[in-house]
């Protein structure tokens, strides 16, 4: 994530409580500039549902935030959205319709790389600057996708911190399990790299489709009988692999998944077998940042749940969004796009400055572990809520 010193800084005056009406501006008066209308689409059904709602609700209420503050330039602020239902295609057919026929001033991607770099070549058709809360993977921010900007750290940064901790406690060996998709296989191949160069024995690897059966994965595992799993997954795939682990008896002394952890439905789902497993994280709730408490009373106050990282990663692309149609007085896609890749915007993830191709430097994931079903916050160290618990015991 940020740097420490950025994280421990000032924060913003605030707890500010916000109505879920917020949402909606008002038909403007006959005389009134029109609003500026923000489109994007959401999985809000299908395999990514549990992460994307979390996003989508950040995002609105990063909207609803503005429109408490008089909106941007003088004007509300209105979100239209469409359910993507987490496929690739659908999303495309839904962001030409915002810019062709809806005619949306703004734009926001959806959630997960996997559909993001489905709509990117849209995107850059139309020169669109695209805010990108849900699309971790390095390889969308390069040339020719100048259009896409990122506002999250990038997946080869999740769960960077599992395996030199398994080896410093006397890990020596490692399964590492990948989901084909995008943003997973960044994630995958540099947890690899990572343990090779650590000098872990990788005695398990493989990568796989949300459609698998977990049963043969986990026998495999089983019989490699590594000391850390490892797997960069969705919520789905991180649920079923440890229901499959627990069914063939096995253990490992280190268990960590990217995404599906930070959820409240994990541990719904998997009750005592969610104690001690390790995630990822982007945004936590002791980070000093600015409007960091805002964020949080907002959110839970409009939504009666707690937020996760998904969530203040929507509220972040809001937060960089508005202070460049503030700052550039537009809503000039060029000039939007030169201010975002030219400044550093303090949000409540940390200070987001994207590179001249649109991705953000300086960001990393931190990360959280499951103890006695309360997410803690163990790395690193300086903002750790609660010590490393170990060794994970499948119940």
């Amino acid at each position: 994530m940020a740097s420490l010193p950025a994280r421990l800084g000032a924060l913003l005056a605030g707890g500010l409580a916000l109505p879920l009406a917020g949402l909606f501006a008002a038909p403007p008066a006959a005389n009134a500039a029109p609003p500026i209308v923000i489109g994007t689409t959401i999985s809000e059904t299908g395999a990514l549902a549990t992460d994307g709602l979390y996003e989508i609700k950040g995002i609105k209420a990063g909207v609803a935030e503005a429109n408490l503050h008089g909106g941007w330039l003088g004007r509300k602020i209105v979100l239209k959205y469409y359910d993507d239902k987490s496929s690739p295609g659908t999303a495309v057919r839904l962001y030409q319709r915002l810019v062709t026929l809806d005619k949306v001033n703004l734009l926001v991607g959806p959630y997960s790389s996997l559909v993001t770099i489905a709509i990117a070549p849209l995107i850059n058709k139309y020169k669109m600057a695209t805010l990108e809360p849900g699309a971790s993977v390095p390889s969308i921010y390069v040339p020719g996708n100048k259009w896409n900007l990122m506002n999250t750290a990038d997946s080869t940064t999740y769960l960077h911190q599992l395996l030199p901790l398994a080896k410093q406690h006397g890990a020596r060996t490692a399964a590492l399990l990948g989901l084909e998709s995008a943003y997973s296989l960044a994630c995958y191949h540099a947890r690899v790299a990572q343990a090779k160069q650590l000098g872990l024995k990788i005695v398990y690897r493989t990568t796989y489709t949300l459609q698998t059966d977990f049963s043969s994965i986990a026998l495999a595992i089983k019989h490699a009988n590594p000391d850390v799993v490892l797997e960069c997954a969705y919520y789905p795939d991180s649920v079923n692999l440890v229901r499959a682990l627990h069914e063939q008896g096995f253990a490992p002394k280190f268990l960590g998944e990217t995404v599906g952890p930070v959820e409240a439905a994990y541990v719904q789902a998997l009750g005592p077998l969610a104690n001690r497993v390790f995630g990822n994280t982007g945004w936590w709730f002791n980070f000093k940042t600015p409007g960091n408490k805002t964020f949080i009373a907002a959110y839970t106050r409009m939504f009666h749940q707690q937020p996760d990282y998904h969530a203040a990663a929507g509220y972040t692309a809001i937060q960089v969004l508005g202070a460049a149609v503030q700052a550039t007085h537009s809503l000039d896609q060029a000039k939007i796009r030169h201010w975002i890749v030219t400044h550093t915007v303090q949000s409540i993830q940390g200070p987001i400055h994207d590179n001249a191709n649109g991705r953000t430097t300086g960001a990393v994931q931190d990360m959280v572990q499951i103890q006695n079903g309360v997410l803690k916050l163990v790395a690193p160290a300086e903002l750790a809520q609660a010590p490393v618990l170990f060794p994970y015991t499948g119940h």
